[in-house]
């Protein structure tokens, strides 16, 4: 049984390969970064207590602005999304790079 792919079956397979799109990548990413960050921080400070969050307000080392407040929840929103935003771009990008790389039959550019 041999298993060579004929130009026949490349240009089915090519067809066939799914390329992301990375500005729906972004946003997608974007809105569950900062609206798991924002649920985080609003689920904290409504349970309420002594040290409220303390682990999540750590995240102020790297997030300037940020604790674990109702204005800090927003400014964690935006800050998630934008994380999230660029994590979800960069991943569609790499991904379709390694798509070309693979099918260089499937060079339908859709960033």
């Amino acid at each position: 049984m041999t298993s060579q792919v004929g130009p026949n079956e490349r240009a089915i397979i090519a067809t066939a390969i799914a390329r992301l799109r990375a500005g729906i990548m972004a946003i997608v990413c974007g809105l569950l970064m900062g609206s798991g960050l924002l649920v985080a921080t609003v689920w904290l400070v409504a349970r309420g207590g002594p040290n409220v969050g303390q682990h999540l307000g750590l995240l102020r080392n790297y997030l300037p602005g940020y604790s674990v407040t109702w204005t800090g929840a927003l400014l964690g929103f935006l800050y998630g999304a934008i994380a999230g935003g660029v994590i979800g771009w960069l991943t569609a990008w790499v991904y379709n790079q390694i798509v070309d790389l693979r099918h260089p039959d499937s060079n339908r550019h859709s960033s």
